[in-house]
């Protein structure tokens, strides 16, 4: 630790990394306190909304994170390894791209009641969801494609495509070769990932708001309404639910590890029994299905909106903000891998493990204290607490797969630490770096929470106005909030590919 601040960049990323996540604090004792109060407990268990809050939240939480894990392992089990599998991932960009805000407006838009299903299905009624069965399958669409992104960057695909060759000459089946090779290979980081879905599932606030249920909520809206009024006893309330979804986070987290050990207990199975799986599969449209929901929600979305006078004021913010905080989280990060500690930095990774709700409260708390809210400056610092370690989760490999021996010999060749960096490493790393751009800019442009609370309610983005109007507004001009939302989104992952691909022309080496 002391050999690694011995650098002037190293105090300064450190400095930088302190005052990102300085939050972390005040939430932490912001949930200590209305917790030691038997009072403010009777007052949460004796309101009325909360055993249906909680049931929706456990349904939906429970279908988003299995039915993305489901979705995922099952594409990885008909498609892997080969060119269906490359298909699929090369085309994940399209859904990727979608914010969650638009994909939830399309969804609502196309099932709610007068929605398009529902006109061109006449004797259909939509039927009135209560648990947040919508909520948790909208979450599992859109989240799969994250996780089998993650997947795709993790996944040894060499040198397990050959042991998965060998297992098929033998008569073993697809599902035989995911339970051996797979799933033991990409444990740890699929875990990860998982947690991540777990923790966004149970404190997502802006897509329960779009899509419901509505009254009661879940606990996170439910949370975020109590928190947003000035009485004393529902801000503790809302703190207590905070501090609800923190233990329901770590029960559902370990009872998932629990089942993981039992089920490792029972590999490999070595009965000698093969089960192979002789039904045919369509290449094609199996590796264009998810990719396809990216379309269709754009497609529903250009459908319903209308032309009408562009408000570029949440444009223009949207824009800055989420430019501004990528290449901010860009710079720290890559500042960080090199001159921060090699190893004990998980810490990092908190605000994905963690509901967003108290991470936001203790910002808020943060920034009334330095009297900032309502600064544009306080709305750019809430963002990068989330938009810097996505970023990081995305960079952070290819970092790590840099061939130590180019850096020994541009040291053999009197190269400093700072050249290595921007002449060795940073070309080396154009295209993760494009990717991880485009991803921070993708979680700039879904801050709901932050945007509205630190913003102080007077910078609008495309995100706060889209989730604005899903509860009452026009039809087609919250069609043309989230189909601004998913244009703004998807041009700056389409001109981070076209980068992507340049660089790698041009860079033979890269490709």
């Amino acid at each position: 630790m002391a050999s690694s601040l011995r650098h002037p960049l190293s105090w300064a990323i450190w400095l930088a990394m302190a005052v990102i996540y300085l939050p972390l604090l005040p939430a932490g004792a912001m949930l200590a306190g209305p917790a030691l109060s038997w009072t403010n407990w009777q007052w949460l268990l004796n309101d009325p909304q909360l055993p249906q809050a909680l049931i929706a939240t456990l349904v939906s939480t429970l279908i988003a994170t299995l039915g993305a894990l489901f979705i995922t392992l099952g594409f990885v089990t008909l498609l892997w390894p080969g060119e269906r599998w490359r298909r699929l991932c090369t085309h994940l960009p399209w859904l990727l791209a979608v914010p969650h805000v638009a994909f939830a407006t399309s969804a609502l838009l196309t099932f709610a009641e007068g929605g398009l299903f529902y006109q061109v299905c006449s004797f259909c009624s939509p039927q009135l969801d209560r648990y947040g069965v919508g909520l948790g399958l909208t979450l599992a669409v859109k989240e799969s494609a994250f996780v089998l992104w993650a997947i795709y960057a993790v996944l040894p695909e060499a040198r397990l495509a050959q042991q998965s060759v060998v297992l098929q000459t033998l008569g073993y089946g697809r599902l035989q070769r995911l339970c051996w090779l797979v799933l033991p290979a990409i444990a740890p980081a699929l875990g990860a990932v998982m947690l991540a879905v777990l923790a966004w599932s149970l404190s997502v606030v802006d897509v329960a708001i779009i899509l419901g249920p509505g009254n009661p909520p879940t606990l996170a809206v439910l949370a975020w309404q109590w928190l947003s009024q000035g009485d004393e006893q529902q801000q503790a309330q809302g703190t207590l639910l905070c501090l609800l979804l923190l233990l329901l986070m770590a029960l559902l987290g370990a009872l998932g590890y629990g089942i993981w050990r039992c089920w490792r207990r029972s590999l490999p199975d070595l009965s000698g029994v093969r089960r192979s799986m002789s039904l045919p599969l369509p290449a094609c449209p199996l590796s264009l299905l998810l990719p396809a929901c990216g379309g269709i929600c754009a497609g529903v979305l250009l459908f319903l909106a209308q032309e009408s006078h562009v408000a570029m004021a949440p444009v223009t913010t949207s824009l800055t903000l989420g430019l501004l905080s990528s290449l901010l989280a860009l710079v720290l990060i890559i500042i960080w891998l090199e001159w921060g500690p090699p190893r004990g930095g998980q810490w990092v990774w908190l605000p994905l493990a963690l509901p967003a709700l108290p991470l936001v409260s203790g910002q808020y708390v943060v920034a009334l204290r330095l009297g900032i809210d309502g600064h544009f400056a306080a709305v750019l610092w809430s963002h990068l607490l989330w938009v810097l370690p996505w970023m990081l989760l995305v960079l952070q490999p290819a970092w790590r797969r840099i061939d130590p021996r180019l850096i020994l010999t541009a040291r053999t060749l009197g190269w400093g630490r700072v050249r290595i960096v921007w002449l060795l490493k940073c070309p080396l790393l154009v295209r993760p770096a494009l990717l991880a751009f485009a991803t921070g800019f993708s979680v700039s442009m879904a801050q709901y929470m932050p945007t509205l609370w630190l913003g102080a309610g007077r910078f609008a983005t495309l995100t706060t106005e889209a989730v604005a109007l899903s509860s009452g507004g026009s039809i087609p001009q919250l069609a043309n909030r989230a189909l601004g939302l998913l244009l703004v989104t998807g041009i700056v992952f389409a001109i981070a590919a076209l980068l992507s691909r340049l660089a790698g022309r041009y860079r033979q080496g890269l490709r």
